[in-house]
């Protein structure tokens, strides 16, 4: 209380409710600015040196948006290109954008014909060696907003490997708009939506973003999950079959580096299923599609990257039905064409499902026929999750694994992959960490590595 120039009191709003105010003040401007922007939200993908893929949701007010590029940061300069295009009956936008110069930084605008619209970036590849940062992970409860996706985002990543489980809705109907409302809750998460806006997204989807827990190519929901797929996700070329889409396996180049992104869940038989040769993980049409990749990148690159989203490590606990354990007949026969075309020490390997960090640096990876026992093969980065509860799946892993313990499953893990590598046109340097959300390297967790067209070298 005070009293005024009459002796009268009067009441002083204190602090806190002048901090509470402010407060109430700025999330109603920030909620119409949202609101005002008409566009519910955007991402980035299919990124290579010339061109894009940018896909958008808009409110079902609006028929229509645009879409303009600039050259670097700020639309202060005019516009490189601009692209009009119609939603389609639930609000989704699609623009493939091409002639766009190599390794230059672009930002774009999604808008319709009012609002402010949302912004976004992404990096063209360059057209041959390039150095080149690349995050990879899987596995968030569905609309996370944890700060790990703020780190990601500061990193400024080239490219974002999403190793699957993007949601948790484990979804067991044929129903589109339950995949649609996932990618809502998703991209719509302040955190999560400002890191795909900004970092260009390659994604392939594992058990709890395709179908129920474990989901196999038996799953109800399979139609529903490969249409809004390719419905909302931007993405590279996919290889259809008689004319239909049936999985979403993915192959592109950065700098002299091929990535070969792997689907296991569309074709994938019943874990239960006895193992030989009938059982498979990745369908007839996936693995010839993989013989034929793995063929011409031993002429055209001295590095692949396989991105497995599963344990392929399970030397542990081979009877469990974790990862490729219960599929060890088709796990030989990819290591047999890893080896047949010289590419055992020319490949890295990705992945993820089991929610804890761990580096291989080949001690443990080799599955192929005929190998002297103990004999290396290639590295194996296990990087998730990005923010669920620690399981350990599979190993043993050279570096150890590290996935924090968490009592009643209360508290969460939060982990992630990194590339780091640099290209001088002959040497390929290249570091491989597993970091915590602030982005720092976990213990013992680095590898490094150097290549050329003679094969890599892993250095401990």
């Amino acid at each position: 209380m005070a009293s005024d120039r009459f002796g009268h009191q009067k009441y002083l709003p204190s602090r806190s409710c002048a901090a509470i105010f402010l407060c109430l003040l700025i999330a109603f401007i920030s909620f119409s600015s949202t609101r005002h922007s008409n566009v519910v939200w955007v991402w980035v993908g299919g990124v290579t040196a010339d061109s894009a893929v940018i896909k958008a949701k808009i409110e079902p007010d609006f028929s229509e948006a645009k879409l303009r590029v600039a050259r670097e940061i700020g639309f202060g300069e005019k516009y490189v290109m601009e692209r009009d295009a119609e939603a389609d009956s639930d609000g989704i936008v699609a623009f493939s954008i091409s002639g766009l110069k190599p390794d230059r930084e672009y930002e774009y605008l999604v808008q319709t014909d009012e609002g402010s619209g949302l912004t976004g970036r992404f990096h063209t590849f360059a057209d041959g060696p390039m150095s080149f940062r690349v995050g990879f992970a899987s596995c968030a409860t569905t609309g996370s907003n944890h700060r790990i996706f703020s780190t990601l985002k500061n990193l400024q990543l080239h490219l974002f490997i999403h190793m699957g489980d993007f949601h948790y809705e484990d979804i067991d109907r044929n129903d589109p708009f339950l995949f649609r409302r996932a990618y809502d809750r998703v991209l719509t998460s302040p955190r999560q939506g400002g890191f795909y806006r900004s970092t260009p997204i390659a994604y392939v989807w594992d058990d709890h973003d395709f179908g129920p827990d474990d989901a196999d190519g038996t799953s109800p929901s399979k139609k529903a999950a490969l249409q809004t797929y390719q419905q909302c996700v931007p993405h590279y070329d996919l290889w259809p079959v008689s004319g239909e889409v049936g999985t979403i396996q993915q192959a592109f180049t950065v700098g002299r580096v091929r990535f070969l992104l792997l689907d296991v869940r569309a074709e994938r038989a019943p874990a239960n299923a006895p193992d030989g040769p009938d059982k498979t993980m990745l369908g007839k049409q996936q693995l010839q599609w993989l013989r034929r990749e793995l063929k011409e990148a031993r002429q055209r690159y001295p590095l692949v990257v396989l991105v497995n989203p599963v344990p392929w490590i399970t030397k542990d606990n081979q009877g469990s039905g974790h990862g490729w354990a219960p599929y060890s007949h088709e796990r030989a026969v990819i290591a047999n064409m890893i080896k047949e075309f010289d590419l055992v020490d020319r490949l890295l390997m990705f992945s993820g499902d089991g929610h804890m960090a761990a580096i291989d640096d080949g001690t443990n990876s080799n599955y192929a026929g005929g190998e002297k026992s103990g004999e290396p093969a290639f590295p194996v980065i296990q990087a998730a999750p990005l923010d669920r509860y620690p399981r350990i799946k599979g190993g043993p892993y050279s570096h150890g694994v590290i996935a924090p313990y968490s009592w009643l499953r209360v508290f969460k893990a939060r982990q992630f992959g990194m590339m780091n590598l640099e290209d001088d046109g002959d040497l390929i340097e290249i570091e491989l960490s597993c970091r915590n959300s602030k982005g720092e390297i976990l213990k013992n967790l680095v590898l490094k590595v150097e290549c050329n067209y003679d094969g890599c070298k892993a250095f401990n």
